[in-house]
C-alpha cells in the first residue's frame, strides 16, 4: 500500500524537476547576428536590429546559440 501513496509523489517531483529545465530567455530584436558570445553556460547573441551599429546583447538557450551562426537573420535562424 505505501507503494501506491509514494507512486503519484515521484511523479509528481519527476514533472517539476523537468520543467525547471526549459529554458525561456524570451526573443531578441530582430535583425543581424553580428557576434556570439559565451559566458560560462551563458549563450548571448549580439543582434544588430537597424543595421546602424546599434547592436543588442540578449540571452539565448545552448540550441539557439548554435542554430544562429554570425550574419543570419534573427529569429528566422532559431525558427529554421
Amino acid at each position: 500500500m505505501r507503494r501506491l501513496t509514494l507512486a503519484p509523489v515521484l511523479v509528481a517531483v519527476a514533472a517539476l524537476a523537468l520543467t525547471g529545465c526549459a529554458q525561456d530567455f524570451g526573443h531578441g530584436p530582430e535583425g543581424r547576428v553580428t557576434e556570439k558570445t559565451k559566458d560560462g553556460k551563458k549563450f548571448y547573441l549580439v543582434v544588430d536590429p537597424t543595421k546602424q551599429g546599434k547592436e543588442k546583447k540578449f540571452r539565448v538557450s545552448k540550441y539557439d546559440y548554435h542554430d544562429c551562426n554570425r550574419g543570419s537573420k534573427y529569429p528566422k535562424c532559431i525558427d529554421d
